[in-house]
């Protein structure tokens, strides 16, 4: 598979930042789980909807390159830091988190971007004659010399190469010589007939320098050039431009200007003077009479003025750090090994044992989408395919509860694979592994067979990825990175080049780039490092050495490190071979050095002309609904390996926290649309600094102009010394759960982040070590320094339109053509432009300083002693005791403890060492389900208006969400078909536990119902209908379940329902189902303390964890054993606890709803076939297309509704009929269901995928309802339109196909194998652990032994009852309900009924618009 960057998915905010209310379906405040820590981040989701129907998001499906497919579910999520700073650490953004948590962790999804993008920006943009993208030398062109006498014409000189590319009919040039990912400077003519020195190479009339000369060649140059220096244009009359092989001529001093900075400073001085004396004149210098600062006297500055003089308000004075921290180095991590093989292969090992007993081995070669040739374009993706499939040894390890995948991305192609050490039987899989990629990487098959399949496979993945989300991504790259390929040449590639490539392209692709000394083996698990090493020795040592470079390389280095020839590579390695310069347009007031200070101007100073800041490009495209404007700053890395970097890293986290909540406070919604992030991007390979507002497009006025307002206040201001002290602690608490977390974080996350540290050269440490430079390096952090890093990180923003301001990288918006007027039913066009943005940018008024350090008081505890006490009652402390004494039961087996508080609420807990953070459930049943005739929709829009006012009793949203930052907890509501939800998260602390209880209590008690709020979720909801419509996977699932089921609690909620709603209505809706009595509450957290007591042994000493334990150290002497009273007291605390703040809650005199309606899929039999399938087709640029096939199937305990009940008695159907031995018990039906979707699905991807071609991903799914007797099935499958039907008949053959050919016992097993591997693992997870404790308390046959006997289910299915599960399955014919869409110019439709059209059409032919 192909993987770009999601930026707005991958990017993790930098600060703990907490929710206190948050609903599903919308913009959520959540836990945010990578690799270097567990973060809060608010993130822009698409409704999931209640259904469970819904697909899950294309990133959360198995790898589609995987040859197991029932073995690549994946992962458990990280959980906690890994291996660098515990603080959250690097800022290198590592989409690590995996599966099941799709609403709380990003993930790397597939990319591989628009085909196209390139001819279609060149179509659209008018480069003339622009052919290539980066700027690559032409060995055989011109080379120019620049030269000048004059400070502000020094950032010029020296040598130009004449480029590949022609602008203007004239070529253009770049500067040679610069530092790596520098500001690229180009000269060429411009579109104003000006020949200029820019920092961009398309010809836009801007940059640094120009002259009005018509000439043909530069050295034919006769004008002199004017040079912006801050404040005007300077001629600079020494400028020459000759062949480097003629000798330059001294050129003369101009004497009526400055040669250098006291000249400057002498003749800004007699200026002033000289406007003093006419007093009518203005002043031309804004110098102030100081003088210059002393710390710019000894440079060659170039705009001085423009970084000092001109304003004062942008100038960054950096604090002095404190001594010796910036020459302190960090720690490294003591359990990671380095190596370099004798033939230039590098290797990392790290012992860790989670999972146990397993280990994960990834080998990254070097190259990605960007080192192809013109020619080229996808070579690399396409090479990941044919060599992973060309493998027979990886086809070995099928079935061996191994996974593998690979995949590719603009500089990194990456195979893996995660196994077991040792199989049942003890044969050794660790290097049967290795030698798997050592095929994969070094010695693949490229047979032709295996060549056309997968090229059949790409041009499919091609179609899929290629939604609406994707072309976003896309448009934003070309923004962001003009000055390079990666805003061009995306790993998918082209087309017409992926169909005509042959053998012998491959293996010379192959032979370039695939070989030892351009690869990196990264081995991380259960096992001795030396064991590892000697294996990678043994399987890789004798692998021939390619394209060798000179001795003194670090080919041929023992080490690796700061004495290898290519330590500090910040982009990627170095390697005999030239690799083209990636070159970034970054966002900096200088030319290649520190020292070099320059504002790009635009050229038309007579009318009034300004300092340009930046591309703004905007996008639209019909099939949008909301507008999201992105503002990038792009800045080099600044690698993390001494106390000062740490230091620096935690002012920007305490920053982008300040600042992300004050924007949400200045938003009545508690969903403030707006994401804030600085992060180090290891597929770009520099920091990136995002601000990404989603607006309503009639209202984008007042959102932006929020942002820019409280960006602005924080450069002028900073912040005030509460929330110095309120994200300082916070962040205390972060490093701290990475400390406590150690031991849990699965191998794979701690590998991932390893990888990605060593691309910036981050010093890569363990969580304790993390600690201990935190502790050390906090109390140095100021105020000032915090301020000055607001400028540096924000001002690109916050002073936009002032030339002293460093210019934004790129402005990418993206917008519809038109939006939907509900007075009038009609949709009407919509513009933007580029000037209404920059005018407001530049007027929006500033904040006074006693308005933006106005503060919030925030509670310390929301509930006080009088108002709980009453509640209480007399005697508490022995009522808590007797209620005690008689409710509570404890399970030996599993630990699982259950209670019946006083109202009526159950509560089940387990305690587990898994995590630093505790997690909570609280469920009541009803959710969609429980909407009466009429209110369609009153459930859903009643959780979000309680999430949307974010208030409860008397305390406001912004006190809330304070208080929750403070405490370092979240809470959020959400619902399905079944059940009403609250998820919450705490701190393993005695106070943290009673602070989320006490928020819980008061959103039972005294929910806030407001007007406004209802509004709010009212069109919340009603966007989400129309974005539905305008989605083609989306609305495809949509015609599916309402096809099924004519229950309008099924599907979509429509706007016409929504409508119709009142507050009264969803107040009472919600409120029917918020009943404590009605309360089951689950609860998993570290409530015996394990945690606590180990980050109180880390104080005294290092302790490497489960990394360095010997071989025959018995891992469970680790675990540290609390006194027995210790644990009872804690498990007394956690009880009364209970008792005190949610038992103490009234129970609820609202009467509860109808619940048991359970929805009833339609006879297929008495439907014609017209009515059973319905094709649709959505108006688009590009050509896509997706299908959805379902029926009914039977829920979790093997019930389906009444016309699934009457189909299962003509069969004669029995969960009985195998007669197994397990058939009696609970959780049968659930386990025979389990195993059959992973054997369909296993069918599904050989068949549909891999033997015919027809489809890049395909997927079947299971409802698995708990409380409602139905359920459904669906299958996915996506294709070319041309190809569609022949792949919905492709997957039809394969789910009926299980009648006539049988599931076989070695599916069983490798299905058995997946479900176990994934048990085993998930048990480390407390979110799994939840779900595991979920309904043991419910009217449902779930009982502690669906929790204690799930390996014993597993280990005694056979065959027989996988094959008679499959029975409760409707797939014949008639039972089966078809929905089918295509994407592609034409008009919409929709056949096969009278439902209305996805989108509006328009006549416009160009759907997809560019400024």
């Amino acid at each position: 598979m192909v993987r770009g960057p999601r930026r707005h998915r991958r990017r993790a905010q930098a600060l703990p930042y907490g929710a206190a209310l948050s609903a599903g379906g919308a913009v959520m405040l959540l836990c945010q789980e990578t690799a270097r820590s567990r973060t809060f981040q608010i993130l822009a989701l698409p409704h999931q909807g209640p259904q469970a129907s819904r697909a899950p998001p294309a990133g959360h499906h198995r790898g589609p390159l995987n040859e197991d497919p029932a073995l690549a579910t994946p992962a458990a999520a990280p959980r906690g830091a890994s291996v660098i700073v515990g603080l959250g650490a690097v800022q290198a953004a590592v989409a690590l988190a995996r599966g099941r948590r799709s609403d709380r962790r990003s993930t790397a999804r597939r990319a591989g971007l628009l085909s196209n993008i390139k001819d279609f920006l060149k179509k659209n943009l008018n480069t003339s004659e622009y052919d290539k993208s980066g700027p690559e030398t032409q060995a055989d062109g011109m080379k120019i010399r620049v030269s000048s006498n004059m400070s502000i014409g020094q950032p010029f000189c020296g040598e130009y190469q004449e480029q590949p590319l022609k602008c203007h009919g004239r070529s253009v040039f770049m500067k040679l010589g610069l530092p790596a990912n520098s500001q690229a400077v180009y000269l060429l003519f411009n579109s104003a007939n000006q020949w200029a020195f820019t920092p961009h190479g398309d010809g836009r009339p801007d940059g640094w320098a120009f002259v009005a000369d018509e000439a043909e060649n530069p050295t034919e140059i006769s004008g002199a050039f004017s040079v912006w220096d801050g404040a005007t244009w300077v001629e600079d009359a020494t400028i020459r431009l000759r062949d480097p092989s003629i000798r330059a001529e001294p050129a003369n001093q101009v004497d009526n200007q400055p040669s250098g900075l006291k000249e400057a400073e002498a003749l800004a001085e007699a200026q002033s003077k000289a406007a003093a004396a006419a007093a009518a004149a203005p002043v031309v210098s804004k110098k102030s009479e100081t003088g210059l600062p002393e710390e710019v006297q000894p440079l060659s500055m170039f705009h001085w003025r423009s970084h000092w003089a001109a304003s004062q308000r942008c100038r960054i004075d950096w604090p002095e750090p404190p001594a010796g921290l910036d020459t302190k180095p960090l720690q490294v991590h003591p359990g990671v090994r380095r190596g370099v093989l004798p033939n230039g292969m590098r290797y990392v090992v790290l012992r860790n044992a989670m999972p146990p007993k397993r280990f994960e081995a990834h080998i990254e070669l070097h190259v990605g989408s960007i080192d192809e040739e013109p020619n080229e374009q996808g070579i690399a993706h396409m090479m990941e395919h044919v060599c992973f499939l060309g493998s027979r040894k990886r086809e070995r390890t099928i079935g061996t509860g191994a996974r593998s995948n690979a995949l590719t991305d603009f500089q990194h192609t990456i195979y893996h694979i995660h196994a077991p050490c040792q199989l049942e039987d003890g044969r050794n899989m660790y290097y049967p592994c290795l030698e798997a990629l050592q095929e994969i990487a070094f010695a693949p098959e490229m047979l032709n067979h295996r060549i056309e399949k997968e090229r059949k496979a790409v041009l499919a993945e091609m179609q899929q990825v290629n939604d609406m989300e994707y072309r976003i991504e896309t448009w934003t790259l070309s923004g962001l990175h003009e000055t390079n390929k990666l805003g061009s040449q995306f790993p998918i590639g082209k087309e017409e080049q992926i169909k005509a490539w042959q053998q012998q392209d491959l293996r010379h692709f192959h032979d370039k780039w695939y070989y030892p000394g351009n690869a990196t083996l990264y081995i991380v698990g259960d096992l001795d490092e030396t064991d590892m090493i000697k294996g990678i020795e043994k399987v890789f040592a004798s692998t021939p050495a390619k394209h060798k470079p000179s001795k003194d390389s670090a080919i041929m280095e023992p080490v690796w490190g700061e004495a290898s020839a290519d330590a500090r590579s910040l982009f990627r390695r170095k390697i005999a071979r030239p690799r083209p310069d990636q070159l970034h347009n970054f966002s900096l007031p200088m030319i290649g050095t520190n020292d070099e200070f320059t504002d790009a101007a635009s050229f038309d100073p007579k009318n009034g002309g300004q300092p340009w800041h930046g591309p703004l490009r905007i996008f639209r495209n019909e099939l949008l609904e909301g507008l999201q404007l992105n503002f990038y700053s792009k800045n080099p890395v600044r690698p993390l390996r001494t106390y000062e970097d740490i230091r620096h890293l935690i002012g920007v986290r305490i920053l982008v926290g300040v600042l992300q909540f004050r924007i949400v406070s200045r938003y009545s919604s508690n969903h403030a649309p707006v994401q804030i992030d600085h992060s180090d991007s290891f597929r770009e390979g520099c920091a990136v600094t995002s601000v990404t507002v989603n607006a309503d497009p009639r209202d984008w006025r007042n959102a932006l102009a929020c942002v820019v307002q409280e960006i602005r206040a924080i450069c002028d201001y900073g912040i005030t010394e509460s929330e110095m002290k309120r994200y300082m602690e916070a962040m205390l608490k972060d490093v701290q759960k990475g400390v406590q977390e150690n031991d849990t974080v699965p191998s794979e996350d701690h590998l991932n982040f390893v990888m990605t540290s060593d691309v910036f050269d981050h010093v890569v440490m363990h969580p304790e070590q993390s600690y201990e430079a935190f502790k050390e390096v906090a109390p140095t952090v100021t105020m000032e320094q915090i301020h000055a890093t607001a400028k540096w990180m924000l001002g690109f923003m916050g002073y936009y339109g002032l030339a002293a301001a460093p210019p934004p990288t790129a402005i990418v918006v993206c917008t519809p053509t038109q939006v939907y007027e509900e007075h009038s039913g009609q949709w009407t066009p919509f513009n933007i432009t580029e000037q209404e943005i920059v005018e407001l940018m530049t007027t929006v008024p500033d904040k006074s300083r006693a308005e933006a350090m106005n503060q919030v008081d925030v509670p310390e505890s929301l509930l006080a002693g009088e108002k709980l006490d009453k509640l209480l009652g007399p005697g508490p402390v022995a009522a808590a005791a007797a209620w005690r004494a008689s409710s509570r039961q404890v399970d030996e087996a599993t630990g699982i403890v259950q209670l019946m508080l006083p109202n009526g609420a159950r509560v089940n807990y387990a305690c587990t060492s898994n995590e630093s953070q505790g997690t909570m459930r609280m469920l009541v049943p009803g959710g969609r389900s429980a909407d009466e005739p009429g209110q369609m929709g009153s459930s859903m829009v009643g959780i979000r208006t309680i999430s949307e006012s974010g208030a409860v009793s008397n305390y406001s949203r912004e006190q809330i969400e304070l208080f929750a930052v403070s405490n370092l907890m979240s809470v959020h509501l959400d619902l399905n078909t079944e059940f009403s939800y609250i998820d919450a998260s705490f701190t393993n602390t005695s106070s943290g536990f009673a602070h989320v209880l006490e928020l819980l209590h008061l959103l039972f008690q005294e929910p806030r119902w407001e007007v406004p709020a209802f509004v709010r979720a009212q069109q919340a909801y009603k966007a989400q209908a129309y974005a539905v419509q305008k989605s083609l996977e989306q609305s495809t699932l949509d015609r599916l379940m309402r096809m099924m089921y004519s229950d309008l609690r099924i599907g979509e909620a429509r706007v016409e329902d929504l409508n119709k709603l009142t507050l009264a209505q969803v107040r009472k809706a919600v409120s029917s189902q918020l009943r404590p009595q009605d309360l089951e509450i689950n609860i998993v957290a570290d409530f015996e303390g394990k945690g606590q007591t180990k980050m109180a042994a880390v104080e005294g000493a290092l302790s490497t964890g489960k990394h360095r334990h010997e071989e025959d150290e018995i891992q469970e002497a680790e675990e540290v054993e609390l006194p027995a009273a210790a644990k009872e007291r804690r498990l007394l605390e956690l009880d009364e606890a209970l008792w005190k703040y949610l038992g103490s809650i009234p129970a609820s005199e609202v009467p509860q709803g109808n619940y048991d309606r359970p929805p009833q899929i339609n006879r297929g039999d008495e439907l014609s076939p017209e009515d059973r399938q319905r094709t649709a087709h959505l108006e688009d640029s590009d050509e896509r297309a997706v299908a959805n096939i379902g029926g009914g199937a039977p829920n979790r305990w093997g019930k389906g509704d009444v016309y699934h009940s009457e189909v299962m008695g003509t069969k004669n159907f029995s969960w009985d009929y195998p007669d197994s031995s397990m058939k009696d018990h609970p959780l049968y039906p659930s386990m025979c269901l389990l195993a059959m979707r992973e054997v369909i699905n296993t069918r599904l991807f050989s068949t549909v995928r891999d033997s015919l071609g027809l489809s890049y991903d395909c997927s079947f799914e299971l409802s698995m309802l708990d409380r409602l007797e139905a359920g459904w099935y669906t299958m996915t499958v996506s294709a070319h339109p041309s190809r569609i039907m022949e792949a919905v008949e492709a997957a039809k053959g394969v789910l009926q196909g299980v009648k006539r050919r049988p599931i076989s016992e070695l599916e069983l097993s490798t299905a058995r194998r997946t479900l176990l591997r994934r048990h085993e693992t998930d048990l480390q997870s407390n979110e799994y652990w939840i779900s595991l404790l979920t309904h043991l308390q419910f009217n449902n046959p779930k009982d502690i032994s669906c929790v204690r006997d799930i390996d014993t289910m597993l280990k005694a299915l056979t065959w027989r009852d996988l094959q008679n599960a499959y029975q409760t399955l409707l797939t014949d014919p008639e039972q089966l309900f078809v929905s089918v869409c295509t994407a592609g110019p034409g008009s919409s439709f929709i056949s096969g009924g009278a439902a209305p059209a996805a989108v509006s059409t328009s006549t416009q032919k160009q759907l997809v618009e560019v400024d």
